[in-house]
């Protein structure tokens, strides 16, 4: 079944909103996890890559939970939806337990907590999306994002038992932290902004169509073919950065003034974010770096302003403008 979405009913916005004294559980989870995640970055038991990964089940994941279930999730999709919301803050609490942790079989059985939150959040989106169809990309977006973080879980048990495969122990870590931001925020957040643009008209379908299969099609790249990648990554970097400026200019004038600044600082990021990755994917494929344009560069830059520029300042954008609406 294809086409346009029903209004939801309350009962399906309220799925996935589980409340402690009236404060959203995603709510709470975030702020508990905001302090988790500042006391381990301030004592130095995290790398830089270990602090953007932290940062994405701690705060990331329950802010972009609470901005999905906005669209409505009914039935099996909410209870599925309800069911990750409640477990959540113990399993980003064992993910950051093994990131703290030397790298080992105690290390990836805290991370492996993380794989029935991540598992349960992907079945509901899946659950959704075939329930529902294709139409409005905004929601299927969101679907996407919710579908693809179980990839981070898994990555991160993988790094934890140095199953590596073919590439270096930091590129399966790094797979971690592109599935979370990439996967799970890109898409999360692209689709709560065509929520306002009207869901699936304009500008919007090609930009959607390319978030929804990018990560995957990326990953697909690095793992196997250079061409793929720089191909990828090319399309990627044009549909991101466009719907980075598709949000300055449509969205954030009609937001109120601190989630304006939140939102409009979140797409500022984008297309720097991606001219990075786009240079990065370059040198893979031609064999020079001119840019210099090394993995701990990525890291330092384009890591940075994907966690903290783009996910973070947009999760925490849209959830003031929620409430300020709601005012």
């Amino acid at each position: 079944m294809t086409g346009a979405t029903p209004e939801p009913t309350q009962a399906a916005t309220d799925a996935g909103r589980p409340a402690v004294a009236g404060v959203a559980l995603t709510d709470l989870s975030a702020g508990v996890g905001t302090v988790l995640w500042a006391l381990a970055a301030s004592v130095g038991v995290l790398t830089q890559v270990e602090r953007a990964l932290a940062l994405a089940p701690l705060v990331v994941v329950p802010l972009g939970i609470g901005l999905a279930a906005d669209g409505g999730f009914d039935a099996r999709s909410g209870r599925l939806l309800t069911a990750a919301t409640i477990v959540q803050p113990v399993g980003a609490a064992l993910f950051l337990a093994s990131l703290v942790l030397p790298s080992g079989p105690p290390a990836a059985l805290a991370a492996a907590a993380w794989i029935p939150v991540t598992g349960a959040l992907a079945f509901a989106g899946l659950s959704r999306a075939l329930d529902r169809g294709l139409r409005p990309l905004s929601e299927t977006l969101v679907d996407a994002g919710l579908a693809y973080v179980p990839v981070a879980a898994v990555a991160l048990v993988a790094f934890h038992l140095g199953i590596t495969l073919w590439f270096e122990p930091v590129i399966v870590l790094l797979t971690a932290v592109h599935f979370h931001y990439a996967g799970f925020a890109l898409p999360v957040l692209a689709g709560v902004t065509g929520r306002r643009l009207g869901g699936s008209g304009g500008l919007f379908r090609p930009i959607a169509a390319v978030v929804a299969v990018g990560p995957a099609i990326v990953a697909v790249g690095i793992s196997f073919s250079p061409l793929v990648e720089v191909v990828a990554v090319g399309a990627f970097t044009v549909a991101v950065a466009t719907f980075g400026v598709l949000a300055l200019v449509r969205v954030v004038p009609h937001l109120s003034p601190l989630p304006a600044a939140f939102v409009g600082l979140s797409a500022l990021a984008l297309p720097a974010s991606m001219l990075l990755a786009l240079g990065y994917g370059v040198a893979a494929f031609t064999g020079t770096d001119p840019l210099g344009l090394d993995v701990s560069t990525m890291v330092s830059l384009h890591g940075s302003l994907n966690a903290y520029g783009f996910a973070l300042l947009g999760a925490a954008g849209w959830r003031l403008a929620e409430e300020s609406e709601r005012a």
